[in-house]
């Protein structure tokens, strides 16, 4: 037996535009200027306090920081689901890998009531052995604590399971648990950033994502 391991936000789910909108409330809140939704790709992918630091100016101070980051929270909160879905073909990506009987599991970097709403809302149909967000007090990917404690509770060794993510922080997270690295095109970042931290497959759909984890896992 073999697993998967999503990453969330540019993996599974387009949540973009409600980030963007979201952070861009807090910055109006605090009198900054606000950025595009385009540009938020470069922000995202390394937890909401980092995403907040991204979007602020540089010469905010730790005080201003934590305020926003709090504030963001509250914010997102509100609006979590308003333009958020899965991108097409994941459902049916889901639909397969569970008639496979493949165990599956989200690990990701947003909050991790956060992480547990969406699996809950927008995946609830399906049964995600392991589902967890950031933590407070635990390092954050591509750190690979929670990825080795997935494995461990899955029993299953770490090179049998794919890590599927859209950002170099995800390919990291998979080379650091000793795990085969899957980076996707749909998401947040491009190509050459994935290729340049050496992702084993670089997929420009779930159906070809499908198409590998079907050969992968019944090798």
């Amino acid at each position: 037996m073999k697993a998967v391991i999503f990453d969330l936000d540019g993996t599974l789910i387009n949540s973009l535009e409600d980030i963007a909108v979201c952070a861009n409330r807090v910055l109006d809140e605090l009198n900054y200027n606000i950025h595009k939704i385009v540009d938020y790709k470069h922000f995202v992918g390394d937890g909401a306090r980092v995403l907040m630091q991204n979007a602020l100016p540089k010469h905010c101070s730790k005080e201003e920081l934590e305020f926003a980051f709090n504030r963001f929270k509250e914010v997102y909160d509100l609006d979590i689901h308003n333009n958020t879905k899965p991108y097409d073909g994941i459902v049916e990506l889901l639909t397969q890998l569970e008639q496979a009987k493949v165990k599956k599991g989200i690990l990701s970097n947003k909050p991790h009531a956060f992480t547990l709403k969406y699996a809950q809302n927008l995946f609830g149909q399906f049964n995600f052995d392991e589902i967890h967000g950031q933590k407070e007090g635990i390092k954050k990917k591509p750190d690979p604590t929670i990825a080795l404690q997935i494995a461990k509770r899955l029993q299953i060794p770490t090179r049998k399971i794919f890590y599927v993510g859209d950002t170099a922080t995800d390919i990291k997270t998979a080379q650091n648990a000793n795990m085969k690295s899957i980076g996707v095109l749909w998401g947040f970042r491009t190509k050459e950033e994935l290729v340049e931290q050496g992702a084993d497959f670089i997929v420009e759909s779930p159906q070809e994502l499908w198409e590998i984890l079907k050969k992968q896992l019944t090798t």
